[in-house]
């Protein structure tokens, strides 16, 4: 049987190497399953960066903006540069960039049944995932050629685009026919949770799923063992919903230490890092 084929978006500053790692346990456990990592176009320069802050461990990253340190695998890289410190002021720089990027990506080397990201990697996947549902919707994303739409969507730490420029207007909410996996972490203060709920909102076909840890992916062996459960079934065309909840694979909580609080729906602002992420 042909391995189900995901295309795989790391998070801000994070690159296709560290997001590989950071899936290592869950792609060892997904045997059937084929993760392709693309590395995002755009460097982040320190002076991108909130507050020109040199550490990135916020946003689950290992890389460096120290130039001097920077090697190809811990060079930090983003799917766009925001400005503005307001969501009605905020400007994607360089987003089409990376829009007409992952197009000619998966043109050359589709088709793909999946679509996973992590945090801004998240946000993008949605995005792609809404290109495929309305092709058309941006200039560098033609109708043509057609290219398959995605069985599913694995969002964590997502949340939904939202910019004075480009506008989104049109994107969403992604179909019922499209089956989003939403997973957060309770404790998670860089996407938190009231973020996240935009992404769950702008889904018709979501599901939600918790582990008690921060802004990273669970990989725990209950996480490991669920990923590669739904993987299976939703490729196969079954109900994501019928997947068994994490907790029937084993304790369910978080592979780090928990850090600072959050809830579901929590009203909770945003951190000011948000508005770069």
């Amino acid at each position: 049987m042909a391995p189900t084929r995901i295309l795989a978006l790391c998070g801000f500053t994070q690159n296709a190497t560290i997001y590989s790692k950071q899936l290592g346990a869950v792609r060892k456990t997904a045997k059937n399953a084929e993760f392709i990592f693309l590395e995002p176009p755009i460097v982040v320069q320190k002076a991108d960066m909130p507050w020109n802050q040199g550490s990135l461990d916020q946003f689950a990253s290992n890389a460096t903006t120290e130039e001097d340190a920077q090697t190809p695998e811990t060079t930090p890289r983003a799917w766009w540069l925001s400005s503005g410190d307001t969501a009605s002021k905020k400007v994607f720089r360089r987003f089409d960039e990376s829009v007409k990027y992952i197009h000619d990506f998966m043109v050359a080397n589709g088709p793909f049944d999946g679509i996973m990201g992590f945090s801004q990697g998240a946000c993008m996947a949605a995005v792609v995932a809404a290109l495929l549902e309305k092709p058309g919707l941006h200039p560098d994303w033609p109708a043509s050629p057609a290219l398959p739409k995605l069985k599913f969507l694995i969002a964590v730490g997502g949340f939904l685009p939202a910019a004075a420029e480009p506008s989104f207007e049109g994107y969403f909410p992604l179909p019922a026919n499209l089956p989003v996996l939403h997973v957060l972490g309770k404790n998670d203060v860089v996407v938190n949770a009231e973020r996240s709920q935009s992404l769950i909102d702008g889904s018709l076909n979501s599901r939600v799923e918790l582990h008690d840890g921060g802004h990273f992916t669970p990989s725990k062996a209950s996480w490991r063992h669920f990923f590669n459960a739904y993987i299976t079934a939703v490729a196969n065309g079954e109900d994501q919903n019928d997947v068994p909840p994490v907790n029937s694979f084993g304790p369910s909580g978080a592979n780090t230490p928990a850090t600072g609080s959050g809830t579901p729906r929590s009203s909770t602002p945003a951190p000011a890092e948000l508005t770069r992420a």
